[in-house]
């Protein structure tokens, strides 16, 4: 048996632990709906990468060579290289996982490598997966999955016959920001609109949301021995304000008003930056 080169992604189910102490309460009595939680976002990625069943966008070949396997709080999602604009749709499958997820109140990290990597029904080991694992572990950080530009441009060299290099790599792009380190991630804040089914009239349910989880988590994280955790959510918290001071500018507002949807502009003129001064009530009182 020979390695193959393949594009891996390994994702890690944030605060998997926590789910599970839910599962069960104090007396050891089983808690139906926690459990029924955990089993919501095994069928959210199950329902995603239902490999019996190909996606209409790709073809027979690329269907057969992407592998997926799922073990306690973690997903690896591996295909070969050669594959036509796999890595464009690979991405956008792990954007869909992410939304979901965070519907369910659910975060992830993640990362992105390529190189020399055997995965079937069986095993799944190499260099590549090494990497991956040790990207997300050690580089990743915050609640993203993040890829190198190695991976990009085998995305772009990979381009469909309709496609030329530039389109492809534009396409892989449009799904990512580069955050401050360097990394590339995945954006699933501004740029999560394209992929609901509404996009005008369901973003702003996912952006609250959004913002639940965020105040949440910063709530959850402000004792000074959780400083940890709030690193996490307070990167979530810089993303989320930037998006919205884009869907806030007059210039939106206004658009919006002209065309006559008032309400959806009513919605973006209330809505409000999460204050990185509102959830520091425990960190002031050590100081």
């Amino acid at each position: 048996m020979m390695y193959e080169k393949r594009i891996v992604a390994f994702i890690d189910i944030l605060g998997f632990k926590a789910l599970l102490d839910e599962t069960v309460d104090k007396n050891g009595k089983d808690n139906e709906k926690a459990i029924d939680s955990v089993v919501s976002a095994y069928e959210a990625i199950r329902d995603i990468w239902d490999l019996n069943k190909k996606p209409d966008y790709l073809d027979t070949k690329s269907s057969e060579t992407k592998k997926v396997s799922i073990f306690s709080d973690c997903l690896v999602v591996s295909f070969e290289i050669n594959q036509s604009s796999e890595v464009f749709f690979t991405l956008l499958e792990i954007k869909w996982l992410i939304m979901r997820l965070i519907s369910r109140k659910i975060l992830c990290r993640g990362a992105v490598s390529l190189g020399k990597f055997i995965h079937t029904d069986n095993y799944l080991f190499g260099p590549a997966l090494v990497e991956a694992y040790t990207l997300e572990s050690k580089a990743a950080m915050y609640p993203r999955v993040i890829l190198d530009h190695t991976v990009i441009e085998a995305g772009a060299n990979n381009d469909s016959l309709e496609h030329s290099f530039n389109q492809q790599q534009q396409y892989v792009e449009s799904l990512l920001e580069q955050d401050s380190d360097g990394m590339f991630y995945i954006d699933y804040f501004f740029k999560a609109q394209s992929e609901l089914n509404d996009p005008e009239y369901d973003f702003p349910e996912y952006i609250e949301n959004l913002a639940d989880v965020i105040r949440k988590g910063l709530m959850g994280s402000s004792h000074h021995s959780k400083a940890d955790v709030r690193v996490k959510y307070s990167w979530m918290r810089e993303r989320f304000n930037k998006m919205v001071s884009i869907v806030t500018n007059k210039e939106a507002i206004g658009r919006l008003n002209n065309s006559g949807e008032y309400e959806l502009a009513d919605f973006y003129r209330e809505l409000k930056q999460i204050s990185p001064k509102k959830y520091n009530k425990s960190m002031h009182r050590i100081r």
